[in-house]
């Protein structure tokens, strides 16, 4: 590959795909295998990528015939390939895998033979490897000697990052390539399948399976590896496996969890402490006569259990984000038993939805919930008069919606800017917290306040 050619084929793919520059780099090394194939298959081979925002292929390196004639007067680079014309390119471009003896039309209205086959980095693919000859040409590759044949493909081996192995139906190994050979201790040049992988899988197991593929993962001297088995249409080689080393991958899982693990156990530690601080609030509250100073412990006492209501769900689970209606019905309990001896007063919740928040702002809007509920406790039904609290929480579209609402003897909006503290705390809590809006609307009988904010 010619450098003007290197430079045109990484401008095409920056100017033109959503190839990264790692990518681009990946495809770079396989054109240099493509370099290799050339004497091989003596056809023109190409790499297509995915054109940006469309359903064609762009073809971005050529490899001419090394004695055939080429099927393009001028090349390609640069032109795409519609879906139309390749249907095959763009079935592997879009599914992976790979495709022999697929008709197409090139670039030229003629009628061609392709074999397709994916370039894969990860679980994408990044583009094709097309293998291009006239209709009524012979679509396999001259074979004339086992031994060229495996050392010219070794060659193309070594440019990938996967250790290859190449067995006969017997069992027996006939080549490998060089990491393959960084692999392997044993340099016996009489070396069975089960000599090498045997332990792990033994071939009685392997050759009794019929799929195509066969994928395991596997633990050679202390590492970690992902065994691939592929049957071989050959009529000298059987199957391949293709090993694949996942121990930094594994080392990274086993990271995660016990990091997980530790936050997990962190989360369990507050939840204890915040409960702790809580049973002594409720100690103060038993030993005092004092109503007011009774009722203060009582919204302390509430206010710690909405904290610890978070911390009690992500202890129980993955991540750091938790099912907000799962917070509330905490939230909901907890102020029942708060306030079991005011029997007069029924307290509901009805989550029509559960949607999936932050842990500070489930922490957020159950402290919000919380000081609206008892607001409603301590001042919507004087008099030991009976009435209803309910709590709902919906979706509306892009936003998360809460309500709570009382059928008491309300209360004059202009006391949340004056008289009342929880309110205005809460009114601020929505703002700068949450980035939403709070509306209160007076009823016949009763208040309504609802907040809204993103669920995002």
């Amino acid at each position: 590959m010619s450098m003007s050619d290197k430079s045109k084929m990484i401008d095409l793919c920056k100017m033109y795909t959503d190839l990264n520059e790692e990518e681009i780099d990946i495809i770079y090394n396989k054109a240099h295998a493509l370099d290799e194939l050339a004497e091989l298959f003596d056809c023109d081979i190409f790499i297509d990528v995915p054109f940006k925002g469309s359903m064609a292929s762009l073809v971005v390196y050529h490899v001419l015939p090394v004695s055939n004639q080429s099927l393009y007067k001028k090349s390609p680079v640069g032109q795409l390939a519609l879906k139309m014309n390749e249907p095959g390119v763009w079935r592997v471009s879009r599914y992976g895998g790979s495709l022999k003896g697929y008709k197409a039309f090139t670039q030229g209205n003629e009628l061609v033979r392709q074999s397709i086959y994916a370039i894969n980095h990860g679980d994408r693919v990044l583009g094709t490897y097309i293998l291009e000859k006239s209709f009524n040409e012979d679509e396999h590759p001259k074979q004339e000697d086992l031994k060229d044949y495996m050392t010219m493909t070794a060659r193309v081996n070594n440019y990938i990052e996967d250790a290859i192995y190449f067995f006969d139906s017997s069992g027996k190994l006939i080549f490998q390539n060089s990491i393959a050979d960084a692999f392997s201790n044993n340099k016996s040049e009489d070396l069975y399948y089960n000599d090498l992988f045997g332990k792990q899988l033994p071939y009685r197991d392997l050759i009794l399976r019929e799929e195509k593929k066969i994928l395991k993962e596997i633990q050679l001297d202390g590492k970690y590896y992902r065994l691939k088995r592929i049957l071989l249409d050959d009529d000298k080689l059987d199957f391949a496996i293709i090993l694949r080393d996942i121990t930094q991958l594994k080392d990274k899982e086993a990271e995660i969890i016990s990091k997980t693990e530790a936050v997990r156990e962190t989360h369990h530690r507050i939840k204890n402490n915040l409960q702790t601080m809580a049973s002594l609030l409720r100690m103060e509250k038993r030993r005092t006569h004092n109503k007011e100073v009774k009722r203060v412990l009582t919204n302390n006492i509430n206010q710690v259990m909405s904290i610890a209501a978070t911390h009690d769900i992500l202890a129980r689970h993955l991540g750091d984000e938790v099912d907000l209606s799962l917070v509330l019905k905490f939230i909901i309990n907890n102020l029942r038993r708060s306030y079991s001896v005011l029997d007069h007063i029924e307290l509901s919740i009805d989550a029509e939805s559960s949607p999936v928040v932050l842990s500070d702002v489930a922490t957020s809007v159950s402290l919000i919930v919380n000081e609206l509920v008892q607001n409603c406790y301590d001042h919507a039904f004087p008099n030991h008069k009976k009435g209803l609290i309910h709590v709902s929480l919906k979706e509306d579209r892009d936003d998360i919606v809460v309500s709570v609402i009382d059928n008491g003897i309300g209360f004059k909006i202009d006391k949340i800017n004056n008289n009342c503290l929880g309110l205005m705390i809460v009114k601020n809590y929505v703002k700068d917290k949450l980035m939403g809006t709070i509306k209160f609307n007076k009823r016949n009988k009763g208040m309504e306040i609802t907040f809204r904010f993103k669920s995002s």
